[in-house]
């Protein structure tokens, strides 16, 4: 659809011009219901004013002068203006042709050939838990690196984790108490599972948060932040180490090991392999040093002192709110060391653009980090986007958050969706125990991933699991089983068919091979929007177009069974390569 969207465009600039009108694009574009044909324009509404006509009559000049082609169907005029272009059996057949014979290779866009996208997503904190907001972020930060490298770029995966800050003290003050309290040592908590190791010091966060945040207790606040500026110390040399709490170091070292690896079977499950991990401690010195640099006294300064610390005054009018970027302590802020991730990642990579997603509770926060960051490198600045995504809540569930100490572990969910989804398998009784234990776990991940990435990032969601795992109706188990049941079909071929019956389209077979045809425009489209779920509607529509056609026409067995079982193929290679595009995988068999 992409070439011939060009030709109508071409097309439709010549015939204007031959009408009088000179201009620079015309805009054609999938209308929302199919039923007003495969393609549509509004461009006899936007030269109707220049030609004192009405839109409808002008459309009509244009369909009669638009030339003929075995491709085009039909080209209708209507109210209040647009055109509509309909595809013809040919032109369908012949995309269905080109799909079967080249498979992987037709579904090839070089939109962003040539060009380096750094994609920066997931980014748990270590020593705390890996909660299911991450876990969205991951999902999405999947989902729009495997679209842009859908579209021919090359997409260099990062994550960026929080190893140093007041939220590892925390957690560090906590453990200490809590091993006391609990009468254990720090090697026999070493002695427990990876999973309960984890759990412990999310616990010691917990304890650490609700003890500094009760100001009354000044001599834990007090505490918490010498062994803030101690873990600092560790990674600044320029930090005067405090020695008493050396003790702490191993603890620190290994918790972070256990972190980090536990972080790992997550990603695994997700199908996240990362290409760089950045972490705070490594950005904190360099960031103190691009702050100072910058403060200079000489009139043009970027930052200024402010209390004792060293701040970056923002512009109130333009929603940018003036931020610490060095505490009175001495300590650089995040926003010191996002700015040093910046260069750091641009040093490293050279790319051509840089997405950074969060939750949006940190939009503002980045708004003032870019507006610093395009004084210092306006180029990297120019390059950097960032994208936020809502909330995830469970029916009935306020917002969840470490800072109230009520947290929905992303593992956890993981976990009670895949049992949802082995209940629904063993249910069925299709699959003997071996496979439904084999495939729930990948089922699971795409019923949680499509179920965040069909709601457009930024918009909350409330993810159910009745509804998430359901293998009917706008899910992405529902997605897989289309593809299922396409396999199978193809694995069920009986004897030869008629190849030319091929030439008469029955209605069902037309509109799945009108939906078929729409696919690369529509990869297109999401990818270029950064817009998962304008694919995921696709897909959905692609589903519920084939279980019509798989209703309603016989395959196995018929005249030209063929060529339908070719379209049986050229629907199952495109929801594969769709799903794929989404970071989903596919299972041959549900």
């Amino acid at each position: 659809m992409i070439e011939i969207k060009k030709e109508i465009s071409k097309n439709l600039l010549k015939t204007v011009k031959d009408m009088g009108v000179d201009i620079d694009e015309a805009i054609v574009e999938i209308p929302n219901d199919s039923s007003k044909g495969d393609l549509t324009t509004n461009i006899a509404m936007r030269i109707a004013k220049g030609l004192r006509s009405s839109p409808i009559d002008i459309a009509q000049k244009i369909v009669s002068k638009y030339p003929k082609s075995e491709d085009i169907e039909k080209i209708e005029a209507v109210k209040p203006g647009f055109i509509n272009f309909f595809f013809s059996d040919t032109y369908l057949l012949k995309t269905l042709d080109e799909i079967v014979n080249q498979r992987e290779e037709y579904f090839k866009l070089d939109a962003k050939k040539g060009e380096t996208y750094l994609i920066e997503y997931t980014d748990p904190n270590p020593f705390k838990t890996l909660h299911i907001g991450h876990l969205y972020t991951n999902m999405v930060g999947e989902s729009l690196a495997c679209l842009t490298e859908a579209l021919g770029a090359s997409v260099k995966r990062v994550n960026y984790q929080g190893d140093v800050g007041l939220h590892v003290a925390k957690t560090m003050w906590g453990l200490k108490e809590m091993l006391k309290e609990d009468g254990i040592t720090f090697e026999e908590l070493s002695d427990k599972s990876l999973e309960d190791r984890v759990r412990y010091l999310g616990e010691a966060y917990m304890l650490g948060f609700k003890m500094y945040d009760d100001k009354r207790v000044e001599s834990v606040i007090r505490e918490i932040k010498d062994i803030n500026y101690f873990l600092f110390s560790l990674f600044i040399p320029s930090l005067k180490k405090k020695g008493y709490y050396t003790e702490m170091e191993e603890m620190y070292w290994k918790g972070r090991e256990w972190c980090l690896e536990y972080f790992e079977r997550i990603y695994e499950r997700t199908g996240t392999k990362f290409d760089k991990y950045y972490f705070e401690s490594e950005m904190g010195e360099k960031g103190l040093e691009i702050v100072k640099e910058n403060i200079d006294g000489k009139g043009n300064d970027i930052f200024e002192e402010s209390e004792g610390s060293i701040i970056y005054r923002g512009d109130e009018e333009k929603g940018l709110h003036t931020r610490v970027f060095v505490n009175s302590e001495g300590v650089p802020t995040y926003e010191s060391k996002e700015i040093a991730l910046a260069l750091k990642k641009f040093a490293d990579f050279s790319f051509d653009k840089s997405i950074t997603i969060t939750a949006d509770e940190q939009s503002s926060y980045f708004k003032v980090v870019f507006n610093a960051l395009s004084q210092l490198r306006p180029e990297i600045a120019n390059k950097s986007l960032h994208f936020s995504h809502g909330m995830v809540r469970l029916p009935g569930d306020e917002k969840m958050s470490s800072r109230k100490g009520k947290i929905i572990e992303g593992e956890w969910l993981l976990n009670k969706t895949r049992e949802k989804v082995k209940e629904r398998m063993r249910s069925s009784g299709i699959l003997p125990e071996q496979e439904v234990e084999k495939l729930s776990d990948l089922i699971a991940v795409a019923a949680v991933r499509y179920s965040f990435i069909k709601v457009s990032v930024g918009k909350d969601v409330v993810f159910d699991f009745e509804k998430a795992t359901s293998f009917d109706g706008d899910t992405g188990p529902y997605l897989l089983y289309v593809y299922a049941r396409c396999k199978s079909i193809l694995d069920e071929r009986k004897g030869p068919g008629d190849l030319d019956a091929k030439s008469n389209l029955n209605p069902y077979t037309k509109e799945l091979a009108r939906v078929i045809s729409k696919y690369r425009e529509i990869l297109l489209t999401s990818g270029t929007n950064y817009s998962p779920t304008t694919l995921c509607s696709y897909l959905f529509e692609l589903g519920r177009t084939f279980n019509s056609f798989y209703q309603n026409v016989k395959v196995l067995g018929s005249a030209n069974q063929d060529f339908l079982l070719s379209v049986v193929n050229a629907t199952a290679l495109t929801m594969k390569h769709g799903l794929n595009s989404l970071g989903m995988e596919v299972v041959e068999r549900m």
